[in-house]
Order: C-alpha cells, then sequence, then structure tokens
C-alpha cells in the first residue's frame, strides 16, 4: 500500500511539472545560454566560455571582442557575474552577408581595467566549421596598471595647460 501511495505522488509530481512548464523541453547545465535566440535556425559559429584569475575565480564584466577580418565585423560580448560569456553568432551574420565563414579571420580578445591576459586555453576542434566552440580565458591582476594610466593621462594633462 506504501509502494503504491509512493508511485501515485511521483506520478502527480511529474503531471504537475508537464502542466506548469508546457512542452519546452529542459536543458541541463543552463545550455539555453548558448543557443543563438538573436537569428532563429542553426546555430552557424558562436564562441563561448569563461573567464578566471589563475587562482581559478571567475571574473565579471571583462569584455570579450571577436573581430572578423572579412567582411569586417566586430562584436562585443561581456562576462556574466559568474564569469561566462556568449557571442553573438557571428557565422549567421557572415552568411546573411553572402560570405563563407572562415575561421582564419576571427580574432578574439579579452580586456578589464587593472588586468592583463595571461592565456588563451582554446577548446575549438581543428577542422570544425560549424557549431558553438568553447575558449576559455585566465587574467591576473596587472601590477603596473596604476603607472599605465598615469602615463595614458599625462598627454591630455600637457594639452591642458598649453590650451591655459
Amino acid at each position: 500500500m506504501k509502494k503504491l501511495l509512493m508511485q501515485t505522488a511521483m506520478a502527480a509530481g511529474v503531471a504537475v511539472g508537464l502542466a506548469a512548464f508546457g512542452s519546452q523541453s529542459a536543458l541541463a547545465n543552463g545550455d539555453e545560454f548558448f543557443g543563438a535566440e538573436e537569428i532563429p535556425g542553426a546555430t552557424e559559429f558562436v564562441y563561448f566560455g569563461s573567464v578566471k584569475d589563475p587562482k581559478g575565480n571567475y571574473l565579471d564584466a571583462v569584455e570579450v571582442t571577436l573581430n572578423v577580418s572579412e567582411p569586417p565585423l566586430t562584436y562585443v560580448a561581456y562576462t556574466d557575474i559568474i564569469g561566462r560569456f556568449r557571442t553573438l553568432d557571428a557565422g549567421r551574420a557572415i552568411v546573411d552577408l553572402g560570405y563563407e565563414v572562415d575561421t582564419a579571420n576571427f580574432t578574439l580578445s579579452v580586456a578589464r581595467d587593472g588586468y592583463k591576459f595571461i592565456r588563451k586555453l582554446d577548446r575549438t576542434p581543428r577542422r570544425a566549421k560549424k557549431g558553438a566552440f568553447e575558449v576559455n580565458f585566465v587574467m591576473d591582476v596587472d601590477p603596473d596598471w596604476e603607472a599605465k594610466k598615469k602615463a595614458a593621462q599625462e598627454p591630455l594633462r600637457l594639452r591642458q595647460d598649453i590650451k591655459n
């Protein structure tokens, strides 16, 4: 009797879950994050990944830039609070413009004030032409950041002094 009651409760739970969420499929580990929703259809070419420091802590608000040389396109994405990013579907835009997707024309870079690039971990299969490809970055605190920032501001101060 106890077993029958337990099975009935589980079946009721499943029925309530299906009714609440309809026929949408659930994707494990937040995989909907990697789907190209900005342009309907199959994914052509998307980069995704994470940015961490050398200790393994995720970095948020890192600017991830995808530059395409032919046709000339630039896409900018930012890491979220857990250090993950996803570019727009550059492949779809390139195909829609009438070009072939050639990954040799793609350059992916990262930038954040006070940090310097250390390492890129490209998990993209060598011969892959389509899909979502994982690229992870490691960045560390730049000890010379304040000096670089001050040096970049010096010419501005000199120009202001000349005008006065």
